[in-house]
């Protein structure tokens, strides 16, 4: 409590940080390296920290004190950001230290750099010995320090920023090689970072001690700069410009700081307080945040290329074509499919069994399997899909491992989404595959979103849904195998046969299926949508699991419950309820809706409904609604 009593005694205000100059990079530079000090002058750092402490030896801190003297005495450090770094007041090195900060003359923006300060007494000293128009930095850079850092950011008004130094505090705390781990220093980070704002000072991040490293560097500022860190020392000249574009603004980030900025306007001239941007609420508690990013300077950005890309909701037109590379399906492909889907289909599993059932040596070829490769080829005109929205009308003919599927795609219909975000529309694709023999094998529609360039990407367009639910309208009975022997599959049964099931019958599987592997499916299938392999091409900022896979893992669930399930046949409808990601837990609950005999077996149709819980979440989300039919013994 000593030290609060001295804060409210000594503090006027809290300082504005608006008024302080940039501090994205902050150079550090021995004070007796007096070649480092002339090329100093040249680089772009928004601070220059002469470093009379840890850069000297004590033989050399009286010809350093000398160097930069003559140094700052040359007219074009006048109106640089300049800053000594001191010796700690134990150091018999700290008055005479003081005494040429105190020497130095025209400088507009001079600040003393404080080491090892662990208390609010330790500024008054120094404050004292030096002129009122001379600023305070101080290194929070031991465990006493982190204690009471926010008495020190209080004690003065001269303070201008708090610097985390990690060298002597990773020593004092006996951390080894922790610098490689940016997240062991997170509560150090925020301390020091809460208590800079709270007086208004800058928060500084310490240097990235390891040279040659820029990707490690880039990371580690990525992440000081999204704590809300103001900028980094640097000890090397090749980490100024990386720390310089670290900190800066964006473009994306002062467009929707400029958008704000016109909305709270907007808003107020209105009498309203809140309003939307980019499709998120903003009000008054974001105005300080767009001031800043305004404020600082804007990111370069690279050179702009021309780059070769999927088409926009503009760039296709009804009665465009798409063809994909034909692919052979081989054991290999089965087997990658069953392991990141989970596939217990029998006739896919069980060679003997298949042959029996079929009269062909070769293993069934998973429909789905055959679906998620015809769905990949289909993916030319939609690789900047948003998300799938849903499939209508899919037939499936039964086929075995070694055929050879080709797709051709065509656009058969079109319409603009209505949304106040961002332009986007649908887009109904007509997508056929057949073998080697030009015999059909699937035949379907589905209907992708896609983002539109323009916020008025043209007319309203077609009907999409109701042209794709007159295109679902197709007889299943022509696509149940005629030469099939059932009779092997009830011969020895793994669970119910058609004759034990009723409508309305239902299930709801406890066990879940997480979900990994999800861009290797992606690549497995052809699939070229970005946003199933690239977390920036989406719409969620992470990569979106390819739908093919979520339908996948829910036909596996259907074959715990059906086990004997011969094959799939035909999908009613499928819908995409919301958006599934990597590492998401996949639940589904089953329900028989008709039952249909036929002289061997029947016609189970089907309803899956398939929900996704991510690790961090409390409940699950609906994510696949998918009416199918199946063939059974």
């Amino acid at each position: 409590m000593r030290h609060r009593l001295v804060i409210f005694a000594v503090v006027t205000a809290v300082v504005d940080r608006s008024s302080l100059p940039l501090r994205r990079s902050c150079l550090a530079v021995p004070g007796h390296a007096v070649r480092m000090h002339e090329k100093a002058v040249a680089i772009p750092a928004d601070e220059i920290v002469f470093d009379l402490e840890d850069a000297v030896a004590r033989t050399a801190k009286q010809a350093a004190r000398e160097a930069i003297a003559a140094t700052l005495a040359q007219g074009q450090w006048k109106q640089r950001t300049v800053a000594v770094r001191i010796n700690p007041p134990a150091s018999p090195e700290h008055a005479a230290d003081l005494e040429l900060v105190g020497s130095l003359q025209g400088l507009e923006r001079l600040t003393v750099v404080v080491p090892k300060v662990e208390t609010p007494e330790t500024l008054f000293g120094v404050s004292a010995a030096l002129d009122e128009e001379i600023g305070l930095q101080v290194l929070i850079e031991t465990p006493a320090g982190i204690e009471a850092v926010e008495a020190i950011a209080m004690s003065t008004p001269r303070l201008r920023a708090l610097i985390l130094g990690y060298a002597d505090l990773a020593a004092a705390l006996g951390r080894r090689g922790a610098e490689r781990h940016v997240e062991r220093w997170l509560y150090y980070q925020e301390v020091v970072l809460a208590a800079a704002r709270s007086a208004g000072l800058h928060a500084i991040d310490g240097p990235f001690l390891r040279l040659g490293e820029p990707l490690s560097l880039a990371r580690a500022a990525r992440a000081a700069r999204e704590l809300g860190f103001d900028g980094k020392w640097a000890i090397h000249p090749d980490q100024v410009e990386p720390l310089n574009r670290a900190f800066a603004a964006s473009e994306r980030e002062s467009h929707w700081a400029g958008a704000v900025m016109d909305a709270l306007a907007g808003a107020s001239r209105a009498g309203g307080a809140a309003v939307r941007v980019d499709g998120a609420m903003v009000d008054e508690a974001m105005r300080a945040q767009a001031e800043r990013l305004l404020a600082l300077p804007r990111r370069a950005e690279a050179a702009h290329r021309e780059l070769d890309g999927p088409p926009y909701f503009e760039d296709v037109a009804v009665g465009d074509v798409f063809h994909a590379p034909g692919l052979s399906l081989t054991a290999a492909h089965g087997a990658l499919h069953q392991a990141v889907v989970g596939d217990r289909l029998r006739l896919s599993l069980d060679a003997p069994l298949c042959e029996e059932v079929t009269g062909v040596r070769a293993p069934l070829a998973h429909p789905m399997l055959v679906c998620d490769v015809a769905i990949g080829q289909s993916t030319q005109p939609s690789g900047r899909v948003l998300g799938n929205l849903f499939y209508r009308g899919l037939a499936a003919r039964p086929v075995h491992l070694g055929v050879t599927l080709r797709t051709t795609t065509t656009v058969v219909a079109k319409q603009r989404a209505s949304s106040s975000r961002r332009p986007r529309g649908m887009v109904l694709l007509h997508v056929t595959a057949i073998d080697a023999d030009g015999e059909v094998v699937l035949d379907y529609h589905r209907c992708p979103l896609l983002p539109a360039r323009r916020d008025d990407p043209g007319e309203g367009g077609d009907d999409v849904r109701a042209a794709a639910d007159r295109a679902a309208q197709r007889d299943v009975h022509d696509l149940v195998p005629t030469d099939w022997r059932l009779d092997s599959l009830r011969r020895e049964p793994l669970g119910a046969l058609f004759a034990d099931l009723r409508a309305g019958q239902s299930w709801a599987l406890e066990a879940g299926e997480t979900v990994t592997c999800a861009p290797e499916l992606a690549r497995l299938s052809l699939n070229v949508a970005m946003t199933h392999t690239d977390a920036t091409a989406g719409m969620h900022g992470q990569r979106l699991v390819y739908g093919g896979h979520v339908i996948g893992v829910g036909a596996s669930h259907l074959t715990r419950v059906l086990p004997d399930l011969a094959t799939i046949l035909a999908w009613r409808s499928c819908d995409h309820l919301g958006p599934t990601f990597e590492g998401d837990v996949l639940r589904s609950e089953i329900k028989v809706e008709e039952l249909e005999p036929l002289p061997d077996g029947g016609l189970v149709h089907a309803r899956v409904f398939v929900s996704a819980q991510a690790e961090q979440d409390d409940e699950s989300r609906p994510v696949l609604d998918w009416r199918l039919t199946a063939l059974m013994p």
